[in-house]
């Protein structure tokens, strides 16, 4: 066939589809410009690349977890069989393998989205190996003496690991108590009140809230606190609840510094006479403001320039689309007046009550010296005897508590289970929702 004639039939070809309307019933899908030239074949050499690119991915991951368990696994046989003895008895090569033990565990936990494994598991199995080759190189089976001083550092890791679960555990407890009965949706709606919806300013009022909170309460308590105003504020965008989360980390150690009882070590100096209050906020309080707020400018200004050049591609987009127009203001409308939660004397009553029951406890530890765990188990029982009261249930419209009573009207104990309900609208159902 002549090549005039072939490109005469197919531009006629072309004109005959795009003039002739389409078949009742049938569904047209506008199509855009075909790649043409290095276009098309980028696309290909693209399509062909991806399960490559995904391949390797796959593949350095499950060599990074292969080789960390192997390390692992091969510290572990060493601390068993107590070979080589080089290398347990001399403390600047055990001190080298446990500092890389933790670097490998720590990278695992770092890359645990990637890598697979849950966390908990790494750190369980890290802590085991570390723990088998530091007991290994006191040699406890060859003297008491050995045995003896082992057994002092051990009950001296559990007396600091425990303070610190036993803290923590009520801490989560009271908070997740307050979330439970909605108590910070007071909070939620003042920042929401302010901010106007807005987003660019939640991040300085959460570090700013969490740094002065940290200076009265415990940093980590603090830092649980916003977390959880953070989840219901920004609760659906995941990479803003992740910068500002980091940032809250950030300003409740900060805060923490300038306080006598807002971190431990601090609380400590000062409960032995080693600093003082007026002097320690004197000269840390600048620092620490520094520290905590210099992170805060740079990823602010940054999440700013996102956000404007979100709105900028979203205005573009409506522009664009002018049959979606109404869908797009009833959008906008959306996002700029947010729907504050309600507010009721229940929930203020949950709020203030938990604040104060986490504020009593740097006064227990400044007026006796009681450790912190000890106020915080006090302030999870105060907070539960509470809402576990009729008054209480009265006022917040809440299913009262039942009492099973036996024949004769006396109360009948309950048959505990695991896996049974339990009761609604109480802290038990809170502590059930804790996330460990």
């Amino acid at each position: 066939m002549d090549p005039r004639s072939a490109v005469e039939v197919r531009a006629a070809t072309d004109e005959e589809e795009a003039v002739s309307p389409p078949i009742a019933g049938e569904v047209t899908i506008a199509e855009g410009p075909r790649p043409v030239g290095r276009l098309a074949g980028l696309g290909s050499e693209v399509i062909k690349r991806s399960p490559t690119v995904a391949q390797t991915a796959f593949a350095t991951r499950r060599a990074l977890k292969a080789a960390g368990i192997i390390f692992l696994v091969v510290v572990f046989v060493l601390a068993l069989i107590g070979q080589p003895r080089r290398i347990i008895d001399e403390v600047e090569t055990k001190a080298n393998l446990m500092s890389a033990l933790f670097l490998v565990g720590l990278v695992l936990v770092v890359l645990e989205d990637h890598v697979g494994v849950n966390k908990s598991a790494i750190m369980l199995m890290v802590s085991a190996t570390m723990w088998t080759f530091l007991a290994v190189g006191f040699h406890p089976h060859e003297s008491h003496q050995n045995h003896e001083a082992l057994k002092e550092e051990l009950e001296r890791g559990l007396k600091d690991v425990g303070a610190i679960i036993l803290f923590l555990l009520p801490a989560m407890g009271v908070v997740e108590s307050i979330d439970h009965f909605d108590g910070f949706a007071v909070v939620t709606r003042i920042i929401l009140q302010t901010t106007g919806g807005r987003r660019e300013p939640l991040m300085p009022i959460l570090c700013f809230l969490t740094f002065f909170l940290s200076a009265i309460i415990d940093n980590l308590t603090a830092t649980i606190v916003s977390l959880k105003l953070l989840r219901h504020v920004a609760g659906s965008d995941r990479h803003l609840r992740h910068a500002i989360g980091g940032l809250v980390v950030i300003a409740a150690n900060a805060g923490g510094a300038w306080s006598p009882v807002g971190d431990v070590t601090t609380t400590m100096l000062w409960l032995s006479d080693k600093i003082s209050v007026t002097r320690t906020i004197t000269w840390l309080f600048v620092p620490s403001m520094v520290a905590g707020v210099s992170p805060m400018v740079g990823i602010w200004w940054e999440l700013r320039r996102h956000e404007r050049r979100n709105e900028a591609e979203r205005r573009r987009m409506e522009d664009l689309a002018d049959n979606e127009n109404s869908r797009s203001e009833s959008t906008h409308s959306e996002a700029t007046c947010p729907v504050l939660p309600e507010v009721t004397r229940a929930k203020i009553l949950v709020l203030v009550l938990g604040v104060l029951c986490i504020f009593m406890v740097p006064v227990l530890k400044m007026t006796t010296g009681l450790p912190p765990y000890l106020g915080m188990l006090l302030a999870l029982g105060i907070l539960w005897f509470v809402t576990d009261t009729a008054a209480f249930h009265s006022l917040a419209d809440l299913p009262k508590l039942s009492l099973d009573l036996e024949a004769e009207g006396t109360p009948r104990t309950r048959a505990s289970s695991h896996f049974a309900a339990p009761e609604p609208g109480s802290v038990v159902e809170a502590l059930h929702k804790m996330d460990l």
